[in-house]
């Protein structure tokens, strides 16, 4: 069949905004789990999930933390929106901004301590592990790899993101993995600890798509200043399925 290209539009400035954006939430909320790990010690990391740092001292960084990363998930799908031209794309987003949803449906509601029976969970509990259950974005990020192998400037991208959404996907199944018989944490699981894993780890990618979107945004800006100046991007191509 022959290949029909497709031209993705520019990132723009506000884009360009939004793709810092990410970048700077995303390593806020990481930052503030490390401190409250020397803030709140009394949960332990091996098998405390880190939702429970919402019912200490300094529970409000745990619900800026959720915050800030739900903010890091959306400033990503807005600045690279343009930049996806299929439906593997278009689903990832959709993956992300879904997992966003999720993630602030957790910062609103806080989790019930993780020893509470499963009868006792009080509302705020149920809907805060509702949240959760939604929150699906190393998948997403998956998705989004295999989409940018569609395009020329987007394959070295795809390559560093589908090692940073592999490592996430591959913790999310060790973390599913480790979970006890009947849901009965205790010292001596660790649940916890590779759930802590699995939540920075998504950093990685959010790192990856947001400096390629500030890549491209100053390569377009550039080459708009010099017009003469050789492009060092070429447009997505697809096949015509959109799959």
């Amino acid at each position: 069949m022959t290949k029909t290209h497709i031209i993705t539009k520019d990132i723009t400035a506000r884009q360009f905004l939004f793709s810092k954006i990410a970048i700077i939430t995303g390593i806020a909320y990481a930052a503030i789990l490390l401190l409250l790990h020397l803030l709140e010690p009394e949960y332990s990391p091996t098998w405390r999930f880190i939702s429970e740092y919402a019912l200490g001292k300094f529970g409000f960084l745990m619900n800026s933390c959720f915050l800030l990363y739900s903010a890091a998930l959306i400033s990503l799908v807005i600045a690279i929106k343009s930049q996806i031209r299929n439906i593997i794309g278009y689903i990832g987003l959709g993956v992300l901004a879904i997992g966003a949803t999720g993630i602030i449906i957790c910062a609103i509601f806080n989790t019930d301590p993780i020893t509470t029976d499963v009868a006792q969970i009080s509302f705020n509990g149920k809907l805060h592990y509702t949240g959760a259950s939604v929150e699906y974005t190393p998948v997403g990020f998956l998705l989004l790899a295999f989409s940018f192998r569609r395009s020329e400037a987007g394959r070295p991208v795809f390559r560093r993101l589908l090692i940073t959404s592999g490592i996430s996907i591959l913790l999310a199944i060790a973390f599913m993995a480790s979970m006890p018989s009947g849901y009965k944490f205790a010292s001596g699981t660790y649940t916890g600890l590779i759930g802590r894993f699995l939540f920075v780890s998504t950093l990685g990618s959010i790192l990856v798509i947001g400096l390629y979107a500030c890549k491209l945004y100053k390569i377009q800006s550039k080459q708009t200043a010099n017009p003469t100046e050789k492009r060092e991007y070429k447009p997505q191509v697809s096949d015509g399925n959109f799959s």
